[in-house]
Formats: structure tokens, sequence, C-alpha cells
């Protein structure tokens, strides 16, 4: 029936003190699944003003149906039974429950009757088939037939084993079973479904109400009444009912064969079998009908709109129903963001897949859709997700976490992947001129993986602790001896061991993996080769976090041609390739390039309905640190908010990309002017970055070195001299006195002196700064222009003007050639050279430069220190 305005505060009245399972199904039955007024009912429930809901508000009750009256039949005597009440009724007759009346014995039964209204040859025909079926069927999650028989009025009846239960959607609810649970119960219906099937029996009609869940949390699957026979000697036996099952079924839990009025096979209950575990899972229909519909409505919607995931169907709930969908996550005895990162990934996909428009496209059989399901309970990888690397490696790693745990993650990740081998050897395995090599496969592999795990012996560590390093460095000796005979297995785990010594921050080490893995995927396929592609990504990734931006952006467009050669221009596999390209690109200024990859790989996310993955996430927060460099911090902020919603209820709050995510943020509210709001961050961010990846890890320091810079900024700078004095002490006990990065610190203690007006101090860590890149790195590298401009800026302001001139010119120069001229460095280098021309009384040349400079200064650096100098020298040359 059609709600009423005056009805929502009844509904809200009646459903805020029941239980959270009686509730949820009580608002969606008298709401007809509309999202909008299940939100109103909740909001009315949550608000204050709900206490004074008038308790004589009209009263809310089911339409009934007119016509036909069964009770009048309670007491009439079939056979051995007499009718005592009503079960249910339908649209082609009801079910009593009926008592055994004879002296034998005592028993309750439920006895089926046609409407004598509708009693004609097909429906009492369909009566008999489906006794035929029951008949046929043994199974003990389904009702037995017990008896049959013919009324004195001709009205055929069937006699079935009583079930005191309540639908299944309805227990699971009540009793608030987990997403485990539920999946256990599902596999019995499976089970009982798999037995039709091979009885060649199609139920369809696979709706909550037609399974029954006992008092001791057995289901028992009922109603046979439109189920198709497919045994061609029963079809011939029942020819005329053909045309007339055409069109019987229940929409919501209907096929698209079954509404097209198409051929019926297995395939209908595997779709209809979707349907109700997708209500199981989510607590809502994958599809919502208008109260009053045709069938070309139907087959519109069920044919031609495509079902939202469960877990996305969470996320709107949740977003436009947040107290409603709490009510379903508390019935699932779980939160609303655990449930769904429980549902997003592969019980989406089995779910999905089970409900693909196509028949030939869904599982083969309900054997296979159980199979899929014991394996996801079993953390073992499913055939409805596509199978990949990184795939079968994460659901190895949720299966054994508990074993694996006292490990570092690189060690973790090792094991996973090389046991992920012998899997893939294994399945693999299908033609018997393959079996030789993949055994000789497998013994290499046992043989080393034995060899890494005997590493670990205290005979051998003497009682030293063992390190993730320890274990990478043992792996990666062997892996150049041991593995000679199987160059594909050396090079996967070359690629591997370089990734995880990437994750650790030792760089160095995972450049050289990774070209040993890349030589030997060449060598064996060939350049254009997907395999070489994806070396190619995690090289060019590793480049680009030394700093080697240019050598990373070749190698990445060497992974970009690959991609797009073999997959298409249109690929989302090329989406994390040109994010990793903007992000060195962003290192280099070159903030158009990189922006135009950034926005191309998130148009790609979309085309290919991946909106709400954490890859499309991440390329959201890169975009937001390149709004940052180009000074458009509010856009920043917004963009990094965002990534943050979407990544948080599926990474957690522990993960490092969470804390990376976090940072950038801080300095978006830092470029802000929001000092106090940026600082807690910086400080939490900090904190988790050393807990997880320790205090010496690269990101660590480089959280440490942003963390200080920022107090500089904000001008506490006691607390700053202590954080960029910790980094500068570690990086030298890490990479020795002279490395670059040695230098890059002292470039940032000298902006704290300068800051502070000790120039002195100041003037000595910028020039051994410059020493350090003098030996460290190649004369136009931008850290050296930047040392240039802070002690060309230091030497103007004592005056020392000669040198201070020749080192911002060269400062200039370099910052135009890297970057080019419309860059914020570069724009920064132009001012701090005019002001030093002005001061050493060479007007006619710093004007020119000035006034370059001068709308990027009043636009972004009104705030800094250099700008009142600029401004200053501007006045002068303006006169």
């Amino acid at each position: 029936m059609t709600i009423r305005t005056a009805n929502i505060h009844t509904l809200a009245y009646r459903a805020r003190d029941m239980q959270p399972g009686e509730r949820q199904a009580f608002v969606k039955q008298h709401c007809h699944d509309d999202v909008a007024l299940i939100s109103r009912v909740y909001e009315l429930m949550d608000s204050a003003s709900s206490s004074h809901i008038a308790d004589d508000a009209e009263v809310i009750g089911n339409e009934h149906e007119p016509g036909w009256q069964p009770n009048v039949l309670i007491g009439t005597r079939l056979g051995a039974y007499e009718l005592t009440q009503i079960i249910g009724t339908g649209g082609m007759g009801a079910v009593f429950l009926a008592r055994r009346i004879d002296d034998e014995f005592q028993q309750q039964v439920a006895i089926k009757l046609v409407r004598g209204s509708l009693l004609s040859a097909n429906i009492a025909a369909r009566l008999r088939a489906e006794r035929q079926i029951l008949a046929s069927l043994q199974h003990p999650n389904i009702a037995m037939l017990l008896d049959g028989g013919t009324a004195a009025d001709g009205t055929p009846y069937l006699v079935m084993e009583y079930i005191d239960g309540q639908p299944i959607d309805v227990h699971c609810d009540r009793e608030a079973l987990s997403v485990e649970q539920r999946l256990r119960m599902f596999l019995k219906i499976c089970s009982a479904v798999q037995c039709a099937h091979q009885s060649l029996i199609v139920h369809r009609d696979l709706k909550p109400t037609n399974i029954l869940v006992n008092h001791e949390g057995q289901p028992k699957l009922l109603d046979f009444g439109i189920a198709k026979l497919l045994d061609t000697e029963l079809q011939a036996r029942h020819a005329n009912l053909t045309q007339h099952d055409m069109r019987l079924l229940t929409p919501a839990h209907a096929s698209p064969e079954q509404i097209l009025g198409e051929a019926i096979t297995t395939s209908s209950d595997i779709y209809v079998l979707g349907v109700l575990l997708y209500e199981l899972l989510c607590g809502y229909r994958p599809f919502v009908f208008p109260q009053s519909f045709r069938l070309v409505d139907l087959e519109h919607i069920i044919c031609s709109a495509r079902a939202t995931p469960p877990s996305a169907m969470v996320h709107r709930l949740d977003r436009e129903s947040p107290g409603f969908m709490r009510d379903i996550a508390r019935c699932r005895n779980t939160t609303t963001a655990k449930l769904k990162r429980t549902l997003h990934g592969d019980l989406d996909n089995i779910v999905m897949m089970a409900m693909r428009r196509e028949p030939a496209r869904r599982y083969a059989s309900v054997e296979q859709l159980s199979n899929d399901i014991k394996h996801w309970l079993d953390g073992l990888p499913v055939t409805a997700t596509r199978d990949s690397w990184r795939y079968r490696a994460s659901k190895f790693i949720k299966r054994y976490a508990w074993a694996i745990g006292g490990l570092s993650v690189g060690v973790a990740t090792l094991v996973v992947l090389i046991i992920v081998l012998l899997v893939q050897a294994h399945r693999t395995a299908m033609q018997r001129d393959a079996i030789e090599r993949e055994r000789n496969r497998a013994e290499e592999v046992s043989s080393f993986l034995l060899d890494l795990f005997r590493y670990a012996d205290p005979t051998r560590t003497r009682g030293n602790e063992l390190k993730a390093r320890d274990v990478l460095d043992a792996g990666a000796r062997q892996i150049d001896t041991a593995l000679d005979s199987q160059p594909e297995l050396r090079a996967t785990m070359l690629d591997t061991i370089g990734q995880v010594y990437g994750n650790l921050g030792l760089d160095d080490d995972a450049v050289k993996s990774l070209e040993k893995s890349l030589d030997t995927r060449i060598a064996i396929e060939g350049e254009n080769n997907l395999d070489v592609a994806g070396v190619l990504q995690h090289l060019g990734e590793v480049k680009a976090a030394q700093g080697a931006d240019k050598q990373a952006i070749a190698i990445l467009n060497r992974a970009l041609n690959i991609q797009q050669q073999l997959l298409g221009t249109d690929a989302v596999e090329q989406a994390s390739t040109l994010q990793l390209r903007a992000r060195a690109m962003m290192d280099l200024g070159d903030f158009s390039a990189a922006e135009s990859d950034l926005l191309k790989a998130l148009s790609l996310y979309d085309l290919h309905g991946q909106s709400t993955t954490v890859q499309k996430a991440m390329a959201l927060s890169t975009l937001g640190e390149l709004r940052s460099d180009q000074y458009r911090d509010e856009e920043a902020e917004t963009l990094m908010r965002a990534a943050l919603a979407d990544l948080l209820p599926v990474l957690g709050p522990d993960h490092p990309q969470i804390t990376e995510l976090k940072l950038n943020l801080a300095d978006s509210l830092e470029s802000q002017g929001k000092y106090r709001e940026a600082q807690p961050i910086f400080e939490a961010a900090l904190a988790q970055k050393r807990r997880v990846l320790g205090p010496d890890h690269p990101q660590t320091i480089e959280a440490m070195e942003n963390y200080g810079s920022f107090l500089t900024r904000k001008g506490d700078y006691a607390q700053a001299q202590q954080v960029l004095d910790e980094v500068l002490k570690t990086n030298i006990r890490l990479h020795g006195a002279h490395h670059a990065f040695v230098g890059y610190d002292r470039v940032n203690v000298g902006i704290l002196y300068f800051m502070r007006g000790d120039y002195r101090h100041a003037e000595q860590q910028y020039r051994e700064a410059l020493a350090i890149y003098a030996h460290a790195l190649p004369p136009d590298h931008v850290y050296v222009a930047g040392a240039q401009m802070s002690l060309g800026r230091l030497l103007t302001l004592e005056n020392r003007l000669d040198e201070a001139i020749e080192l911002l010119q060269k400062s200039q120069q370099l910052f135009i050639k890297t970057f080019g001229a419309d860059n914020p460095m570069s724009y920064r280098a132009t001012a701090a050279l005019g002001i030093a021309l002005v001061k050493a009384h060479r007007g006619d040349e710093a004007k020119p430069l000035l006034l370059t400079a001068r709308p990027y200064m009043e636009r972004f650096e009104k705030t800094q220190e250099l700008y009142r100098e600029f401004e200053t020298a501007l006045a002068k040359v303006a006169h």
C-alpha cells in the first residue's frame, strides 16, 4: 500500500522500540524499498521530537485481498487430517496447519490446497506435478512430502512436513548472524537446490518466504509449485503446463529469462540464489520495483538495469539513510564500515557473477557457486575474481595472518609470493608435457625456501635478531645461483625482492634486484610483454624515490608504451603507470603534464567502473598534492579529505598510505595558514611513521624534514632545531657525511638559522651543502639551485653583492632550465636576483626581472619574508 505522510510518524512510533532485526525488516516492508522514505522514518526515530508521536496515530496494516476466504475451511477434514489454522495464502491457494485425527499417532503437518475458483485442468495438473517433484526429492534441507489426495469437491491437496520456523532473512536478522554464519546457512540451501537440479528440477521461486529456518537452525526449502521439470519423460507427461508456466514468478526473485519467457534452465535458479545471497549479505534487494508496474517495467529493471554490487549498496544506504544501515549492520553483528570492507571484492564478485544477465556467463552449476563461497570462508582465491599474483598473495596473507604476524612485511611478502608460485605451478600443470617442468620448478622453489628458513636457525644467527633486510639479502644472493634453471621463476622472485627492498626504503638494493629481473624477463619474453611492463613500473617508482626523476619518466614511458600497444589506450592497467609518471613530473615542476596524466588516470578508473577503489582514491590524493604545489590549497585540502574518506574504511588508520596522505593534508593546511589544525596532524602522522616503518625509513625521515620545516615557518625555532638536527644526524649515520641527503638537511638547518637571524651559522650550513652537492650531484641538479638561492639571499642582506648576484644568476638559470620560466621556484629565484641587482644599483637590469615575478609574488608570497624585500626593491625601480 502507499504510505501517506501522516503514516510516517506512525511507522517511526511503532518501529522505535523494536530490536534492530525486526525494525529494519518492518520499515523496509512498509516503505516498499523507498530509501528516501526509510531515511525520513529513521530521522524521526532519532530526533528528540519522536517522543511526542501520538499513540493513537493511524495504524498501518496490510491490504486484504478480496475474493476467496480460506478460513471457512478451518475444521474441514481431508483424509486422516483436520485443517486447524491458516499458515499462509497466495494467489493460487493456501497452506493450512493440520493435525492427524486417526488413532495411529499424533502428527502436525502442512497441507497445501488450491483455491476452488482456480480449480482447472492446468492447476490440478500443476499440483500433481508438484507432488511428483517432491516425491522424487530426498534431502535434509527440503521439506518432505508425506501424503496427498483429492478433497470431496475434486480439489487436489498435498500433505507436507510442517516447518515451524521463520523465513531465512528474518531468522538471520533476529539472530544477528554474521556474514560468515549467513554464508554457511546459504551453503545448505545451495546443497538442497543442487539436489533438485540433479533430479532435473528447477525450483524457480527461491525467495526468503520459501526457505524457513526451524528451531534447530536448519533451513528447509519449500514450495515447488512453479518448479520446472527438465526430465523429458516428465515434461511430456505435463506438456500442457509449459505455456501456462511462462510468467508464473515472484518479480523481486525472478531471473531475466523468466521475465522474458525464455527457456528455463538450472542457470535460472543460480541467478535467483544470487539475488537471495545479495539480500542476506547487505540487507537490501538489488532492484527496487515501483508499487504498480507492468511486465514491461519488470523487463526494463531486471533485464536492462545494472545491479549495484552489495558493498556499493551498503555505501549508498549509509549515505542516504545511516540509521537504517546501522540496523542492517547490527543484524550482521558488525559495523557499517566493517560490513562494507567484508563485502568489497570477492563477495561482491561472487554475487554479481551469479546474477549476470546472460545465463552462459553465470556459474555453470550451483556446486561452482558453493565452491566459491567455501573458498572465501577458507580464505582461498575464488573463481569470480580475476586471478593475479597480488590477489592470490593477499588471500594467502589473510588466511595465515596468525602464523606470519611475527615476521616483518618484507619476509611475509617474500614467503607468500614464493608459495603462490607453487600454487600457480600446480594450477597451470594441466598438460602432460608440462608436468616434468613444473616438478622441477617446485623442487627449486622448495629448496630455495628451505634454505631461506635455515637462515633463521639459531645455530646460525647465534641469538642475534633476524631482520627483514637479512632475509632479503640472503634470498637475493641465493637467487643468483640457485635458480639458473628456472629463469621465469628467477625473474619473478627478483621483482618481488626488489619491491620489498623499495618498501623498506633500501632503494639501491631495490634497483639492483629490479634491473636483474628486467634483464631476465626481456631475455625470456622479449621487450614487448606485460610482465616486462610490470617490472619497468616498479623500477620507475624506485628511481623516482631516489630523486632520479628524469630516468624514472623514461622508464615509465617504456612501460606505458607496452601497456598501450598490448591492451589499448583505454586499458585501466595503465592508470597506475600514469599516476607514477605524474609524481615524477611533479618533482620536476612540470605541473601541466602531471595534471594531464592524473586526469587521464582518474577518467580510466571511472570508465572501468572503479570509482570507489583504493587506486582511484590514491590518484585523487596525488591530484591533491599537485593542487598544493600549484598553490591551489583549498582544492588540495578538499581532494585529500575526499581521498581519506574513501581510503580509511578500506585500509584502516595504520596503513602507510593513510599516514602519507595525512602528511600531505597537513602541508596544504599549513599553506593556508591553518597552523593549529595542521600541527596535530603532522605530529600524529610522524608518530605513526616511526611506529610502522621505523625511525630510519626514508619516509619517516622525509616526514621529520617536512615537520621541521613546518615548525621553522611557524616560528617555533627551538623545536624546529631539535627536529632538524635529529634528521641531520640520522642521515649522516645512515649515508655518511657527504651524501646528497645530508646536503639537503644542511640547507634546511641553514634556513632555520637564517630565519632566526643567525646569518653566520646559516652561511656555514649553505656552503657545506654546496660542497657536498659538488661531489654527490650533477651541477645542474635542482638541489644545487636551491642552496645557491638560499646563500645568495643571505649574501644580499649582508651587502656582499657580487657573489650574491653570481649565485642568484646560476640559481635562476638552473630553475628555469629544469622547471621552465612559469614555475614558483623560477619566479622566486627571479625575484631574489632582482632584489640583489637593485641593492647593487643596477636598477635597469633589475626592473624587468621584478616585473616578471610581480604577479606571482603578489598572489602567493605576501605572507613570506621574501615579499617584503621584493616590495621595497620594486618601489625603488618604479621611481
